[in-house]
């Protein structure tokens, strides 16, 4: 802890640090399969997971943004997690999320699904990862591509 922080401003980091780690690639991948295990709608978010990537990644070489506090890159893959627009933590846990929330009966489920989209949302801004343009893109590919997965 740095002397010029309290103890509560560190605990605060420390958990908005793990609260983003809800949207790590592999634990949307084990937390949908908890709720939906080796079914259709699984599948079809394993789909539109592959998508999300390819879409937001295609937009972040295309139209590079830098992030709030800056990030150098050397080459492709850098430049894509350099880049601020979309958040793509916003877009996979909005599409994961709103999957399991579409796929439950349970209104506890479908609340904290939305809790933990706003938390991990809330997260990217407060750990300087994103300005609010670019959750706000991130949630809105998410959602699109989980509105199109349900078409399926």
């Amino acid at each position: 802890m740095k002397n010029n922080t309290t103890f509560w401003s560190y605990k605060l980091n420390e958990w908005t640090r793990d609260i983003t780690s809800l949207a790590n690639p592999l634990i949307l991948l084990m937390v949908p399969f908890i709720f939906l295990g080796a079914s259709r709608p699984f599948y079809i978010l394993l789909l539109a997971l592959l998508i999300n990537e390819i879409l937001a990644s295609i937009i972040k070489i295309t139209f590079p943004k830098k992030r709030p506090t800056g990030q150098s890159y050397k080459n492709l893959i850098e430049k894509i997690d350099a880049g601020s627009f979309p958040s793509l933590h916003a877009s996979r846990i909005t599409l994961v999320y709103f999957t399991i929330l579409s796929n439950t009966n349970t209104i506890a489920i479908k609340m904290l699904c939305v809790f933990v989209v706003i938390l991990v949302i809330i997260s990217r801004i407060r750990l300087k990862k994103h300005y609010w343009i670019d959750v706000l893109g991130g949630f809105i590919i998410g959602l699109l591509i989980w509105w199109i997965s349900q078409k399926i």
